[in-house]
């Protein structure tokens, strides 16, 4: 089991938000937590979904979790939020 572990910090205290992800590999966590960090919450809009505890976030890092662990690539994955949020979800939208 590897976890997508994040923190940020408000009022002078360390939140931490640990998301619990069963991936297949090493590999595949670092994948998925380095595509989370591209992606903007569609709640927040100035945290990226790693950076956010929003349930919004939450929910698409269980997401993109799923779809790299199905194999997707990362267009795909970014594909397919944008179909969903619109370009506003990538940090550097085209």
């Amino acid at each position: 089991t590897f976890a997508l572990f994040s923190s940020s910090l408000k009022s002078e205290e360390i939140v931490q938000n640990v998301d619990l992800f069963e991936f297949h590999s090493i590999e595949l966590q670092q994948r998925a937590t380095r595509l989370a960090k591209t992606l903007r919450c569609p709640q927040c809009q100035n945290q990226n979904l790693v950076e956010s505890n929003a349930q919004a976030a939450k929910d698409l890092r269980l997401k993109v979790y799923t779809m790299v662990n199905e194999g997707h690539s990362d267009q795909e994955v970014k594909d397919y939020l944008v179909t969903r949020y619109g370009n506003i979800v990538l940090y550097k939208p085209p």
